[in-house]
């Protein structure tokens, strides 16, 4: 009977591992589909109302509520201060890449020091590198972080059946 319970505890824990790391990717994925969406929209107000980076940041964070807006929200907090900082994002946000964080730190940074045809164009260059990467992304949480969630079940169950 003692076997039984710290199997099943084991299989819990085991599979809650692997429901993080399939959280973990379903972010990233989120994370970069939203980016994307991002990128877009700064192309849409650049070339068509010439509005600045930082109104458009705000009217972007306005819109919605998620991972990207909170890390966006800091980062334009600390772009308005003239402060690079790449550790002080709220909790929820740990489970995203730092290097997609930096890169949309640089990415931002860059923005607003052209003029609207020459940002348009490399607005254009960024959207091309983000969906690739937003297509790895997706499929990297539709093979990687689904396997491994069920993978984590099934080694959960096989300690349970090997306790028991």
């Amino acid at each position: 009977m003692f076997g039984l319970i710290c199997g099943a505890v084991i299989c819990i824990a085991v599979s809650f591992v692997g429901l993080i790391i399939k959280r973990k990717y379903k972010t990233n994925a989120d994370f970069m589909a939203i980016y994307l969406d991002f990128i877009g929209y700064v192309k849409t107000e650049i070339a068509n109302n010439k509005t600045p980076i930082f109104t458009i940041i705000d009217n972007y964070i306005s819109r919605d509520v998620n991972v990207f807006t909170k890390v966006l929200k800091v980062i334009n907090g600390n772009l308005k201060k003239d402060v690079v900082d790449t550790e002080n994002y709220p909790k929820e946000c740990a489970l995203v890449d730092k290097k997609r964080i930096q890169w949309l730190i640089s990415d931002i940074a860059s923005i607003g020091k052209y003029d609207s045809v020459t940002e348009v164009n490399k607005l254009k260059s960024i959207e091309e590198r983000v969906k690739i990467d937003c297509d790895l992304a997706a499929t990297k949480y539709k093979k990687d972080g689904v396997m491994a969630f069920k993978l984590s079940v099934l080694i959960g169950i096989a300690i349970m059946i090997i306790l028991c």
